[in-house]
């Protein structure tokens, strides 16, 4: 009898895996999350939740949605990361020119509200990229740039911190990269790439209503207890 319960325990754990795979997806290309007729719209891992992904590619020589790969993940220390990996975007020409590339998303979180946000990416030559936070709790959007140095130095990693005041449960997020290329010059590259996009999320836990209602218990005694001091106080 033992055994045939361990086996049918097995069995129920192997199950809602198996309906929680088929439900969410942890990565996925950046063409299919944004197809109409894609497997997946959205990326879920804990308890947050990446969906509304949209992209323009605008004058570059390299960009297929196609080969880049977007991924939900989280590390030991619970902060949650989105990473757009591959061949991003790049931009190749013998002429001084610029192209741009637009990614667009949504992240909702269910089990706290998001107190900051971090950007990060990895590439070479001439880039910037400017992101745009906009909580859904009617704060101000907040606008953070990063400017790749022009000193010719390839891959380097770029990254910076942007807090969300006040802070929200879901955030709509709007990336600008723009890649240059400068032939001629004191910092001459025909060729500017970006191979990595990295996003991380810190948020703060909302008290579950139970929680505040116990805290508000535990004090009542203590209130009663004070009452009772100053009336007899007042008595004497």
């Amino acid at each position: 009898m033992k055994l045939r319960n361990t086996v049918i325990v097995v069995a129920a754990v192997a199950m809602a895996a198996t309906i929680q795979t088929t439900q969410a997806a942890f990565t996925d290309s950046l063409a299919d999350l944004t197809s109409a007729t894609g497997t997946y719209n959205s990326l879920s891992i804990g308890d947050k939740t990446f969906s509304d992904f949209s992209y323009l590619a605008s004058a570059l020589t390299g960009f297929n949605a196609a080969n880049v790969t977007v991924t939900a993940s989280v590390d030991a220390g619970g902060v949650y990361f989105l990473t757009w990996s591959g061949n991003v975007a790049a931009l190749a020409s013998l002429n001084p020119t610029t192209g741009d590339l637009l990614l667009n998303y949504r992240v909702s979180a269910s089990a706290g509200v998001i107190a900051k946000i971090d950007q990060g990416y990895t590439g070479s030559g001439i880039v910037s990229v400017v992101e745009t936070v906009s909580p859904s709790s009617g704060g101000v959007p907040i606008t953070s740039t990063i400017v790749l140095p022009l000193t010719g130095v390839l891959n380097p990693n770029s990254e910076d911190n942007i807090p969300v005041v006040p802070p929200s449960a879901t955030l709509y997020v709007t990336k600008d990269i723009g890649l240059a290329v400068l032939p001629n010059g004191s910092f001459a590259s025909d060729l500017a790439t970006i191979s990595q996009v990295e996003q991380s999320f810190h948020q703060v836990a909302v008290p579950e209503p139970t929680t505040v209602i116990a805290g508000v218990l535990l004090m009542l005694p203590l209130g009663v207890s004070t009452l009772r001091i100053l009336r007899r106080n007042r008595i004497a």
